[in-house]
């Protein structure tokens, strides 16, 4: 049964609200033309005037014909992506929501701030997502404004929300997650002060409303839901699923996509979802830190202000800060900065609080000991059960009154020794020292606290990394050196394939390097090098490793580290990089672009940084400077040689490894699905044999542990016959009675040795299982046994 996505669940990022029908929709967003229009991009609809296709075997005959179609664009060398017609078309819908950010809509979005700064930049991401999007879709421009801006403001209500409800680290009780459901009423009802634009209050209040109207006893659902809202509501969950928090690590894009996808038809527009899912797989970058930063240049633009009509319009301010509590213009003392240095490169555990005990400083070793990130942490409450402390005895936590909160109330320092358990690894024990804050007048400011990790294993381990990094360095720039990075790829991906750990891999380039050398001399362009080796090197952790792999190209292997949290690594260290300055350029900067993927199953050393060096090329072919992150689509058990009791254990020595033969029905369309064989295809190094209607073979090679000492006898290589066809759900719900529902595309999968010899040999069930982990990850889909 396909999983329904409950934006109240931990997998959506935390409460977020369940909106309530207030008010009925009076339909004047719901242009019968807009939603065509959606139709037509989502679904790759012929012309209006074409012939309506008919129901019987002539239209399976006309769907195998449109994927043979786009199957035989895989004979072709992959396509590059398309660049911007002009950079100047890109800053234009870039800097749109910049256009519209009226005076009255930047204070509503400062208050906001103000009470909630995780908030405020989850609705900052959000409107940039509609802001593209819209773009795209090329919706009309009284349209646009009214999305974008209820983008920026859906979550408004929550200034009404009580603090203790919205910095609670933990479990909402069902008293609060009803307060939690005012949200948009609320937001709705600040609104009305500042417009009487019923369309956009409309699009704020039905944002959270389920596409098929499951969760209402009236108002409206499906098609007359108001296209803004549609739209918001796919926007905002994909956000949620791919940010940190504290009970739940960020999603990978494909796997957030995944999860919409599933959600389509019942909690999402299918049409809306399968156009927002072909505008990331064109244009991934749009999202990215760069886009969202050249974007707040423009926030200061106020060119209209027709859609307010409150008593009062206040000026836009000089723009909103791009990180931190840092206004535009504001500048940083000097002490500042040793703090800042001292806090990143400390071997503890450092977190501030406030009176309150509310934490405001969480760094890089904390993220390390508890697995929470800093942007899911900071603005919560401290608390001994969210950090999972508990007594060496392991009998009881690390005491019924929060550490902080003690410490606070009594005006004492507080020194205890704790484990610090993580799920899925053994505890940490740690000496925890907090120390209360108090200055000249009278009163506690608030707290510090100090982790120091007491394992000696920990301690050696980081003694013979460094041992071994002086044996195996780059000459130049001091990093690992191509062969000892080779090594350690086989050693992780070799850990990782048993289900021992996970590891992604970051991949890099500085752009337009060989114009350093051209220009400045190669002095500079090693000056270069060696700055971005230390920049790289400035933002590891223990355990990673980062080496130079030859010439400009860099990598960052980061051990312990999923997907979305490497791709957040990367544009920190972009970041990093772009505000670095060479005096041998005069004191200018070089970029860089970066590929960032995940180790998924069936994947070998090989395919792992063949696809992180695709997504570093599709970063370059997008304008370069930016982060491009691939792979990790699906969530399953990892595989090995000889499989294990768990979620493969049926698949040992039944009729599908013996036969080889088995399906992948995933929710994404056909035109999708192609597109990620296509990813499969060249980072796997496999070559095509044949395409014929709707079906496709491949040669892959699978690799196995029990062959010779040489790399080619550990291989065999596989014909891979796949079968594309598209499966029609059931039709009609609530929200569309009678109207079929987007079609899911089933891949059927026979796999056979090539050389004849093989056939019979007992590795042969090992390789069946590689390849269908790994196809089964690229697809995004579910695998199914073949019947009889």
């Amino acid at each position: 049964m396909t999983p329904i996505i409950d934006t109240n669940s931990s997998l959506l990022g935390g409460p977020s609200p369940n909106v309530l029908p207030l008010i009925p929709n009076p339909g004047a967003a719901n242009d019968p033309s807009v939603d065509q229009q959606v139709a037509d991009s989502a679904q790759n609809a012929p012309p209006k005037n074409a012939p309506p296709k008919s129901d019987s075997a002539t239209s399976n005959e006309e769907d195998h014909s449109r994927v043979g179609r786009l199957l035989e664009g895989l004979q072709q060398s992959s396509p590059r992506a398309k660049e911007s017609d002009s950079p100047a078309s890109e800053v234009r819908f870039e800097n749109r929501l910049a256009v519209v950010r009226l005076g009255m809509a930047t204070s509503l979005f400062y208050a906001l701030r103000t009470k909630h700064a995780a908030t405020a930049a989850h609705c900052l991401r959000v409107a940039l997502s509609c802001s593209a999007w819209t773009e795209r879709m090329k919706l009309e421009d009284e349209l646009r404004d009214r999305i974008e801006v209820a983008a920026l403001l859906h979550d408004l209500g929550k200034i009404g929300i009580p603090d203790r409800i919205l910095r609670k680290p933990g479990k909402l009780t069902v008293d609060e997650q009803l307060s939690m459901d005012l949200i948009a009423p609320l937001g709705c009802e600040i609104l009305r002060g500042c417009t009487g634009d019923q369309e956009l209050l409309d699009i704020v209040l039905y944002a959270g409303t389920w596409f098929d109207g499951r969760r209402l006893d009236d108002g409206p659902s499906g098609a007359k839901l108001p296209i803004g809202s549609r739209m918001l509501s796919i926007a905002d969950a994909f956000d949620s699923m791919t940010t940190d928090t504290v009970y739940r690590p960020a999603l990978s894009r494909e796997r957030a996509l995944e999860e919409l996808n599933k959600g389509g038809h019942t909690q999402f527009d299918p049409e809306l979802v399968a156009d927002f899912s072909r505008m990331l797989e064109e244009r991934p970058e749009l999202l990215q830190g760069c886009v969202v930063n050249r974007w707040l240049h423009g926030l200061a633009d106020d060119k209209s202000q027709s859609m307010w009509t409150g008593p009062a319009t206040i000026a836009a301010g000089a723009g909103l800060p791009t990180s931190g509590s840092l206004a535009a213009g504001q500048t940083t003392r000097r002490e500042t900065l040793f703090y800042h240095q001292l806090l990143d490169n400390m071997k503890d555990g450092v977190v501030f609080t406030d009176a309150e005990g509310i934490i405001t400083r969480w760094n890089d070793v904390m993220h390390e000991l508890t697995s929470i990130t800093a942007e899911a942490i900071v603005g919560k409450r401290f608390s001994n059960e969210t950090l999972r402390l508990r007594d060496l005895s392991q009998k009881r936590d690390g005491g019924d009154e929060c550490l902080i909160a003690e410490t606070i109330n009594s005006g004492l320092s507080t020194t205890r020794s704790l484990l610090m358990e993580q799920p899925g690894r053994e505890a940490t024990p740690v000496q925890l020292t907090v120390t209360p804050v108090s200055g000249a007048e009278p009163g506690i400011h608030g707290a510090v606290a100090i982790f120091r990790d007491m394992s000696d294993q920990k301690t050696m381990q980081r003694r013979i990394e460094t041992l071994h990094e002086k044996s195996t360095q780059d000459a130049l720039t001091k990093v690992a050196n191509r062969a000892h990075f080779d090594d350690k790829l086989k050693e992780m991906t070799s850990k990782a394939a048993r289900g021992k750990s996970k590891f992604s891999l970051i991949i890099c380039d500085i752009d337009h390097f060989k114009s350093v050398n051209d220009t400045h001399g190669h002095p500079a362009g090693d000056e270069a090098l060696i700055k971005f080796a230390a920049v790289l090197k400035s933002h590891s952790r223990d355990g990673d490793l980062v080496a130079r792999y030859g010439g400009e190209e860099f990598l960052l292997l980061a051990a312990n580290c999923d997907n979305a949290t490497a791709a957040s690594r990367a544009e920190a260290i972009r970041v990093a990089l772009e505000k670095t300055p060479l005096p041998s350029l005069q004191n200018e900067s070089v970029t860089a672009s970066f590929g960032v993927t995940q180790f998924q199953a069936g994947d070998t050393a090989e395919s792992v940084l063949a696809r992180s060096d695709r997504a570093l090329l599709k970063a370059k072919d997008n304008g370069r400077n930016r982060v491009i992150q691939l792979g990790s689509g699906s969530e399953q058990a990892v595989t090995t040689d000889q499989p294990k009791s768990g979620w493969f254990s049926w698949l040992s020595g039944s009729s599908v490894e013996k036969s080889g033969e088995f399906d992948i029905v995933t929710p994404v369309p056909v035109d999708l699905a192609i597109e990620k064989l296509r990813g499969f295809i060249a980072d796997h190094g496999a070559e095509i044999i044949v395409v014929k209607e709707n079906q496709v073979s491949i040669k892959v090679n699978a690799t196995y542990s029990s062959g010779g000492r040489r790399r080619v006898d550990q291989r065999m290589a596989i014909q891979a016959q796949l079968t594309l066809s598209e499966t029609a759900q059931s039709r009609g719900t609530v929200a569309n009675p009678g109207k079929s529902l987007p079609s899911l595309t089933n891949v059927h999968v026979n796999l056979k040795p090539l050389r004849n010899r093989d056939r019979r040999g007992r590795d042969v069930t090992a390789c069946y299982s590689q390849v269908i982990s790994s196809l089964r990850s690229y697809l995004m889909g579910e695998l199914k046994r073949q019947e009889g």
